[in-house]
């Protein structure tokens, strides 16, 4: 019975949205209308464009744009930072995450496992993506690794005194 008075409501309300789309069509149909009689047909003007008085060869310079101050970093940044400059290695993002939790917990900013999960992975996104604090790896089969970009060397490789201890 629900569903038949459900159903019922639904079709009064579409039947409802029909009638007031037809009339706002006609409505503006008829302003159309009215417009067009009411413009007489004039002759086009050609558009100018603008020209610019500047000696051939030279470029118009672009405004200088100051460089952002880089805003501060939170706790949880802070934490990451910490956490793979005391490993002195660049750190798979599960071991970031355990000693970031362990740190957390510390400094009494830790939430619930999942909520604290996601501020860490926000946080390697901006440090990796907006900040360039850190470089992202990929470490063969088990994730990420996380490291300074003064740890990796021309040809974009991690060096040897920071490569990761395999256990």
């Amino acid at each position: 019975m629900d569903l038949i008075s459900d159903y019922k409501s639904e079709v009064r309300k579409l039947n409802a949205k029909i009638n007031f789309c037809s009339s706002r069509i006609s409505e503006l149909e008829s302003l159309l209308n009215d417009n067009a009689q009411e413009q007489k047909p004039t002759e086009r003007q050609k558009s100018v464009k603008p020209t610019f008085t500047t000696p051939a060869g030279t470029r118009l310079r672009k405004k200088e744009t100051k460089p952002r101050k880089p805003y501060p970093l939170s706790k949880w940044d802070e934490i990451i930072l910490d956490v793979i400059r005391e490993n002195n290695r660049a750190t798979l993002s599960k071991d970031i995450y355990d000693k970031a939790f362990e740190k957390a917990k510390v400094a009494n900013i830790f939430m619930t496992d999942d909520k604290s999960k996601s501020k860490i992975n926000q946080c390697l996104v901006k440090l990796t993506n907006r900040r360039n604090d850190l470089v992202k790896m990929r470490y063969g089969g088990r994730g990420f690794a996380y490291c300074y970009p003064e740890w990796i060397d021309e040809k974009g490789r991690l060096r040897r005194e920071y490569a990761i201890i395999k256990k």
